[in-house]
């Protein structure tokens, strides 16, 4: 008897998503004659520079366009996150659509973004100018396309998301929150087809280097920042890594010295480690801990590790009926899902107990240069991908 009730339930869930399927041609048209709107908040939140921990301004904005919306209750929260929310019919449980409001370009980079027929180029428009001007337009496009809820909608401008950041502004969202979440979906401008369900275990941190007043340059080996800094990457690139589970390095960048002629004393290396595996993690720290006291020793030097973001390893299954789901949707809409693990906000999203995938929403290029493109022909169908999944989540067909 519990298996017939099983694949009764089973067909019933394949029917409803059907008949939301069926809808998407019609619906991608009419977002497309519609997504004006997407693009002329995605111009206006873009040109507005938002560094990490400088998102006062743009923050500021999307809170004027949640109200603009019609959305209820839009507010600025202590860690400086904008949301609000589309009452349902019913309320009884929400879905949280999120999407991280700060750059990597700082104050100084040229916020002009330039529009197209086809394309829309700029610092920072797929990361993530486009996903939160999605997330803004949402409520306005629903009732354009005449879509209504069962759930609250929560609408998230996450702070603090990048770098030194460290997720910090989903975290205390999340943290402090009270109503209750059947799922979340997280923005994201680039790239379309993009699924993650997982997030990967990650450490950023920087490796600093000081050369003290009182150097001995007639030592062995004495050499400025530079070519400290040199060696230890060096013997970074030695560190063995696993095949098995998956572990990758990247060094992300070295800064040193002001000009020509004067030898740099003081330098700074930026690195990642990510793996499928906590304690491989925790292992290549020790190990570059270790090598930056061996430098501080061996060269008279103050060489010191400072971790500036962790990530532990989280997920929910493949065969999660939210995975499943969205495979669905985006193979109807001939999208090859690109599965790869976040280190970004799913991560915390999934930490604190809540189902949730990562989504983009066009194709793009360039992505972190200052000459970063996106694709207008791709959005209306990356739109529809969210907004479809929306719909999923409310009738329940995510459920475990």
């Amino acid at each position: 008897m519990a298996e017939v009730t099983k694949m009764l339930e089973t067909k019933s869930t394949e029917f409803d998503l059907n008949n939301l399927l069926k809808d998407l041609p019609k619906q991608i048209e009419k977002i497309r004659e519609i997504r004006k709107l997407v693009l002329t908040d995605a111009v206006l939140l873009g040109e507005i520079p938002s560094p990490t921990f400088n998102e006062e301004d743009r923050i500021r904005l999307t809170v004027d366009r949640f109200r603009e919306n019609g959305l209820s209750d839009p507010e600025i929260d202590e860690h400086g996150n904008a949301s609000a929310v589309l009452s349902g019919t019913e309320g009884r449980s929400s879905i949280l659509v999120m999407a991280h409001a700060d750059s990597v370009f700082d104050v100084g980079t040229q916020h002009v973004l330039n529009v197209g027929p086809d394309t829309i180029t700029g610092p920072g428009i797929a990361d993530n100018a486009i996903g939160l001007a999605t997330v803004v337009a949402l409520p306005k496009l629903l009732e354009m396309l005449n879509i209504s809820f069962k759930d609250d909608l929560i609408f998230l401008a996450n702070t603090k998301s990048l770098g030194r950041g460290n997720l910090d502004g989903a975290r205390y969202f999340l943290e402090t929150m009270k109503c209750p979440i059947r799922a979340g979906i997280c923005v994201e401008g680039a790239s379309q087809g993009r699924l993650s369900y997982s997030g990967l275990g990650t450490l950023r941190g920087e490796i600093r280097l000081e050369i003290p007043s009182n150097y001995d340059w007639n030592r062995f080996g004495s050499s400025g920042a530079v070519g400290q800094l040199t060696r230890v990457v060096n013997q970074l690139l030695e560190i063995p890594l696993p095949k098995e589970p998956k572990t990758k390095m990247t060094l992300g960048g070295l800064t040193c010295g002001t000009t020509y002629n004067k030898t740099p004393r003081r330098g700074t290396l930026r690195f990642e480690i990510t793996s499928e595996e906590d304690q491989v993690i925790s292992t290549l720290k020790q190990k570059v801990d270790d090598l930056c006291e061996q430098c501080s020793l061996e060269n008279g030097t103050k060489v010191y590790l400072e971790v500036v973001a962790t990530r532990p390893n989280c997920g929910i299954a493949f065969t999660h009926p939210l995975v499943k789901t969205t495979r669905s949707i985006m193979s109807d809409l001939g999208v090859t899902p690109e599965v790869n693990p976040s280190t970004g906000d799913l991560n915390v999203l999934i930490e604190a107990g809540h189902p949730g995938v990562t989504l983009g929403l066009t194709t793009a290029e360039n992505i972190g240069e200052e000459n970063e493109s996106i694709h207008l022909e791709s959005l209306p169908t990356g739109i529809a991908q969210l907004i479809t999944l929306l719909q999923a989540i409310d009738q329940g067909l995510c459920e475990l």
